[in-house]
């Protein structure tokens, strides 16, 4: 005997838009294309052109100090780069020393030749990075992605949806190809960076003015 599905759910056009308006505010973290359409009862299709009204609204109106980000095939809402400001005087953040251009340097290396290897960083480096792989863990910027096949099975690393949030691209294929040898400072880095965010939209984030405090609130996703 077949059962008879009892969670059916859909949604009218009409509805959609505050639907998706409410499940990213509730979430608070990135929502897939995937859970979207299954929780709303929509196909892809329907969803994203639902999610591109929401984007344009809420991206397009300056009385707002929210905007909706898509970071690969996921969306989020969250706080427009020009609130930093006002949110930092709320948040008051602990004064700790800033991040190093060493760390910004091991970042590079890790963005683009990801996944990569603790010991594929320090080749690059040629220094060691075990501190610093560390902070830019506990700062949400990278995460492990699984192990080499190789001797030891070393541990591999990857930038993370938080990294894209902060340094205001949409996805690492936003990233100019570039040979990480030819950064000579960490200025080249923040220039690609913010020429990557610029080709999408206007509000470009520096690296210079994100929070120092490795444990200070995502001033981009709250």
């Amino acid at each position: 005997m077949t059962e008879t599905p009892t969670d059916v759910f859909t949604l009218s056009r009409d509805e959609l838009p505050a639907a998706l308006e409410a499940v990213l505010f509730a979430s608070g973290d990135p929502v897939s294309l995937d859970r979207i359409c299954e929780i709303t009862g929509t196909d892809k299709e329907t969803a994203l052109e639902a999610l591109r009204r929401l984007t344009d609204r809420y991206n397009e109106d300056p009385r707002s100090g929210i905007s909706v980000r898509r970071l690969e095939n996921d969306y989020v809402m969250c706080t427009k780069p020009g609130m930093k400001s006002i949110l930092e005087r709320f948040f008051r953040p602990r004064s700790r020393p800033p991040m190093s251009q060493a760390t910004y340097e091991t970042l590079a290396v890790i963005a683009y030749n990801q996944p990569v290897t603790r010991a594929q960083v320090e080749s690059v480096r040629g220094v060691s990075s075990d501190s610093i792989i560390s902070r830019l863990l506990e700062r949400g910027w990278i995460q492990e992605c699984g192990t080499l096949d190789a001797p030891g099975r070393p541990v591999l690393f990857e930038t993370t949806q938080q990294f894209l949030m902060e340094f205001g691209i949409e996805s690492v294929a936003e990233m100019p190809a570039m040979d990480l040898m030819m950064y000579s400072t960490i200025r080249d880095l923040e220039k690609s960076l913010e020429e990557a965010a610029g080709a999408r939209d206007n509000r470009q984030v520096s690296i210079e003015h994100l929070p120092s405090d490795p444990d200070y609130p995502d001033m981009g996703h709250l």
